[in-house]
């Protein structure tokens, strides 16, 4: 009696369902972190790059609010210096890691309800491209692609060999089962 694998069984179903929703969930969580991760690293090269440049501008400043004269004619702004002379103490890599991380949102760029809005705002051509961003993604079509190929292997070695295997129960009615060979 030949075995042949016209229909998926329910396990191997659940098995496709259960690859499939992980791998969307991995893509999801890769896309999330990387956009996160991408949002920090440009908010922090932004803000250290602004302060450099302020801490920059402000040198002529800095040079002449050390000079007393010149700090007492300020009189009413002396806030001024004093301003000047606290940026010139801060470190520019701490101040850009402390106000990127104070401008933080887990949706990378954007507020999370915001990327909602947009989603919802955007209706079907919006949907339709996360869709398409995962169906054209590695991490799904590698096990779809991989899943053909054994099939496809699988068949070859079934019509090209067909071993046949003996049972001691079939022995006794002559019959012989050919072999399924499941791939993993």
């Amino acid at each position: 009696m030949y075995i042949s694998q016209t229909r998926p069984t329910p396990s191997h179903m659940n098995h496709v369902l259960y690859e499939i929703f992980r791998n969307a969930g991995c893509v999801v969580t890769i896309s999330w972190i990387s956009v996160i991760l991408v949002g920090r690293v440009f908010d922090f090269h932004r803000a250290y790059l602004l302060f450099i440049e302020q801490t920059t501008s402000e040198k002529w400043l800095l040079e002449h609010c050390q000079d007393d004269h010149f700090y007492h004619n300020m009189a009413y702004h002396t806030d001024v210096c004093t301003q000047v002379v606290s940026n010139s103490q801060i470190s520019p890599i701490l101040y850009a890691m402390n106000l990127s991380m104070a401008q933080m949102k887990l949706c990378g760029f954007y507020e999370c309800m915001s990327v909602v809005n947009m989603v919802y705002t955007g209706g079907l051509p919006v949907v339709l491209c996360f869709v398409l961003f995962y169906v054209f993604t590695p991490s799904f079509l590698l096990p779809v692609v991989q899943n053909a190929y054994d099939r496809r292997v699988q068949h070859d070695l079934h019509t090209r060999c067909s071993p046949a295997i003996h049972r001691p129960d079939k022995q006794k009615h002559g019959g012989h089962e050919y072999a399924r060979f499941e791939m993993i």
